[in-house]
């Protein structure tokens, strides 16, 4: 009887697995019709406005914080788009990075029109929001157009003082990505206080928030808060601010100018010596090629991150590879602990367990007589010895799951 209830529902499970994938690749399809629809090239602005639903329109105006129009009909608010974009498109060109500086130039210096460049459909609909650019149709191939009326205004403005703009825009983005990628959750104010210290010169708020607003829905490794920015990873904001809180003593660590350079990376991961020994470990027993030993490195950080419990790193692994043996279970327990122990977290403004642990010891005296055994750090941290007792089959499993080895790793 069971039997069949379980191939019913398995079967029930792939139908509806299909339908949903049907229905996925026909909200796929229509959105693609949307965004490149045929479009004469050169051509203006209120044409390429004209292409957009209301909906899209009404993003553009709150992008650009437009008032009174909220009531206007499509055609009567994509005439006061085109008549009020172009008086403040400046200040758009302003919030540029190196980036997509370098990709307005490209479609300038090729009259208004590029080849789709393989940009996806979520930054095309960013830059499409701020009226830089617009995908279309043209004889039959995906192409991204600019507005003849804004491709003149970046020609006015694409001297010397937008282009210094554009430099500190692409340092203040880059070094604002890596302190999130090491401290997960900051407030505005602590980070302009870095950024001034890291460059040197001074960081004003509304350009700052201008920028960093426009770079957030472009890039997507951050997003903004009530009080700040956190890193895209960061699910739950308020845990790490509460863990900040309980901890005032800790400073944040000091990083480098070009640490945090490196981590602005969104694929980034700091390949600590413990890390390289875990995945040896883990090459030693399995045939993984680069792509999925980065993927894995993310994965086991972001864990980390979010949980600080080699346990959960290990129920993860579990889940992507089987387990050759108790030894291995062991071994790779061991050298997770050790990665634990080794990784800057966000809970701990940067620092790794381990160094907290070392400035600790400083401060603890020994009994005569008797050595400085480890003591549990009232941070979050992780002791660094692994013990390797032998474990039965019939006994609770080493990764922590709570249930016997023989009926989890063991298997």
């Amino acid at each position: 009887m069971s039997d069949k209830v379980d191939k019913k529902t398995e079967k029930a499970l792939l139908h509806a697995l299909e339908n949903a994938k049907a229905y996925t690749q026909k909200l796929r399809e229509g959105r693609d019709k949307r965004l490149w629809q045929p479009v004469d090239v050169p051509c203006s602005l209120f044409d390429a406005l004209c292409r957009l639903t209301k909906d899209k329109l009404d993003e553009i105006r709150r992008t650009y914080q437009f008032k009174g129009l909220s009531a206007l009909k499509k055609a009567e608010l994509a005439s006061e788009l085109s008549r009020g974009i172009p008086i403040v498109f400046h200040n758009v060109l302003n919030t540029l990075d190196q980036g997509r500086f370098a990709l307005i130039k490209d479609i300038v210096s090729h009259s208004g029109m590029i080849a789709d460049c393989g940009l996806s459909d979520s930054k095309i609909e960013t830059l499409m929001k701020h009226s830089i650019l617009f995908p279309g149709s043209y004889e039959d191939k995906k192409v991204l157009f600019m507005p003849h009326e804004l491709i003149s205004i970046f020609e006015e403005s694409g001297g010397d003082a937008l282009q210094q703009v554009v430099r500190r825009n692409t340092e203040w983005i880059q070094l604002t990505h890596g302190l999130l990628h090491y401290f997960g959750v900051m407030d505005t104010g602590r980070i302009m206080d870095k950024l001034e210290r890291l460059t040197g010169h001074s960081v004003g708020i509304h350009d700052f928030l201008s920028v960093m607003t426009f770079a957030c829905d472009f890039y997507g490794q951050a997003s903004l808060t009530a009080t700040g920015m956190r890193d895209c990873r960061a699910f739950d904001a308020e845990k790490i601010v509460e863990e900040y809180l309980m901890h005032p003593d800790v400073e944040d660590y000091p990083f480098t100018k070009n640490q945090l350079m490196k981590a602005a990376d969104p694929g980034y991961v700091e390949r600590s010596p413990q890390m390289n020994r875990l995945i040896q470990l883990l090459l030693d027993y399995y045939q993984l090629p680069k792509g999925e030993i980065d993927e894995l490195m993310l994965q086991i950080s972001s864990i980390i991150q979010s949980d600080a419990s080699p346990t959960k790193v290990i129920q993860f692994l579990q889940m992507q590879m089987e387990f050759p043996s108790f030894d291995f279970v062991q071994q790779l327990l061991a050298e997770v602990t050790e990665v634990n122990n080794h990784t800057r977290q966000w809970v701990l403004k940067g620092h790794t367990p381990h160094e907290l642990f070392q400035k600790e010891k400083e401060h603890l005296i020994a009994v005569p007589g008797q050595s400085l055994a480890p003591v549990r750090s009232q941070l979050p941290t992780t002791s660094n010895s692994v013990t390797h007792a032998k474990v039965g089959r019939n006994d609770p499993c080493p990764c922590g799951s709570g249930k016997k080895y023989k009926k989890c790793c063991g298997k």
